[in-house]
């Protein structure tokens, strides 16, 4: 006998007990998968600093950073390095008297200081998750590396 059919037989008490069965159902797994898309969207907004901080730290440690801060070239040749990280939405390179030395971006293009001065103030107004690393230059003053991960889940 098809269900149809079953449910038709079915009395009235009953039927109502189906139909909220049903219900408790679609509603528990609505609200199980929000749960799970809001646990991933909060996962994601918590590891994009963190990832931010590694690279960050990765770069201002590495033998790249005394040389990006010399010349433009050389900070546009860090910067490549950095544009396969996916969330990274923006990255720009201040040298040691705080003058944007080079920056790079993916997606729609977005106005970053062009000196390092102005970048508490833009920061302020900034929606996306960004991070200022200190680049050491020797004995000289350091120069900063600006990153700024994308608003988007991935």
């Amino acid at each position: 006998m098809p269900l149809r059919q079953r449910l038709e037989n079915l009395p009235v008490g009953q039927k109502l007990l189906a139909a909220l069965l049903v219900l408790m159902t679609t509603v528990l797994l609505v609200a199980n998968l929000t749960f799970i898309g809001a646990a991933y969207y909060i996962s994601q907004e918590a590891m994009a600093p963190q990832a931010l901080q590694t690279i960050g730290r990765l770069i201002s440690s590495a033998d790249l950073n005394e040389r990006a801060l010399y010349s433009p070239n050389e900070a546009r040749a860090l910067l490549k390095e950095l544009k396969s990280y996916g969330p990274l939405r923006a990255a720009a390179l201040y040298d040691n008297d705080g003058e944007r030395l080079e920056q790079m971006q993916q997606g729609q293009s977005l106005e970053l200081p062009r000196h390092f001065k102005d970048l508490d103030s833009w920061r302020l107004t900034e929606f996306r998750s960004t991070q200022v690393i200190t680049v050491p230059k020797g004995d000289e003053p350091p120069g900063h590396l600006l990153l700024v991960a994308s608003s988007e889940l991935p």
